[in-house]
């Protein structure tokens, strides 16, 4: 029979010494685990600090990485070759709506006129070469073999900015106009001063460099139609698109600022080595 017991008004069991042992390892268990249940919790929410931490790290990171793969200056490397005037300027991109109009003319396609040429050259047609520093000569494709400046005058590469050289062509092309040709002929000045086959010669290198261009970079926009004529309406292309476009005017300014002198001094330019002459204009 089992026992009974009362220590202070309390009554309680005695168990068998089995069943004592068993209790006993229980709640040994109990206190055990409660131990090491507590001593986890502060490793356990430093873990999940620790996890909070990486999360946010690579969010950050995942979302720095968007903003670069898409931003516009990743967009212009992947449209153009590298340049080192992406080094001090950013192009950026703008919506810009061209002005398509076929009969209402600009003053780009106006008929030659002192003012006309004016409008051209505020473009950076006849901009000078610009100088490119030697250290940063390879960004833009530059090699040794290439024209340099003395070292006495600061070094560099003499470079033309393409873009700028397009409008040259297309000014040249211009010009170039029958309603235009004697004008210019007769003015005798810039291309006109040679003879009449090397006018030629750089009258169609300017059209094929264009052709190059255009084609290059075509354009895949679409040109949409619109009624004209009230009493019989007839379709016309619509030619005022919207374009996404470099900021130009950064690039001109730069052009211009980067020219060389106008009036250079003979030395002004290092001497070639005789591997690097040709025989002819390519």
């Amino acid at each position: 029979m089992y026992n009974l017991g009362v220590r202070t008004a309390q009554r309680f069991l005695l168990l068998p010494p089995a069943l004592e042992e068993r209790h006993n390892d229980i709640v040994n268990e109990s206190e055990d685990y409660e131990r090491q249940w507590t001593g986890w919790r502060p490793n356990r929410v430093a873990f999940m600090i620790l996890g909070s931490t990486v999360l946010s790290v690579m969010l950050w990171g995942w979302g720095y990485w968007q903003r670069r793969a898409f931003s516009d200056s990743s967009c212009t490397l992947r449209t153009s070759r590298n340049s080192p005037i992406l080094a001090d300027i950013d192009v950026g991109l703008s919506t810009i709506a061209f002005n398509g109009s076929f009969f209402s003319e600009t003053i780009f396609r106006q008929a030659a006129s002192p003012e006309v040429d004016a409008a051209w050259e505020s473009l950076g047609v006849n901009y000078r070469a610009a100088i490119v520093p030697e250290s940063q000569a390879s960004v833009g494709g530059l090699t040794p073999r290439q024209v340099r400046v003395s070292k006495k005058y600061g070094g560099g590469y003499p470079a033309n900015v393409e873009g700028m050289h397009h409008l040259h062509c297309l000014n040249l092309l211009r010009q170039a106009l029958f309603f235009n040709y004697d004008y210019y002929k007769a003015l005798g000045g810039g291309a006109f001063k040679n003879e009449d086959y090397v006018l030629q010669a750089h009258i169609t290198h300017c059209l094929d460099t264009l052709r190059q261009q255009l084609m290059c970079v075509v354009d895949v926009g679409v040109l949409g139609q619109i009624w004209w004529d009230t009493t019989y309406p007839k379709a016309f292309p619509d030619f005022n698109t919207k374009h996404n476009c470099r900021d130009f005017d950064k690039v001109r300014k730069w052009a211009e600022e980067h020219q060389g002198p106008e009036h250079p001094p003979e030395d002004y330019l290092r001497p070639p080595r005789r591997d690097d002459v040709l025989e002819g204009i390519p």
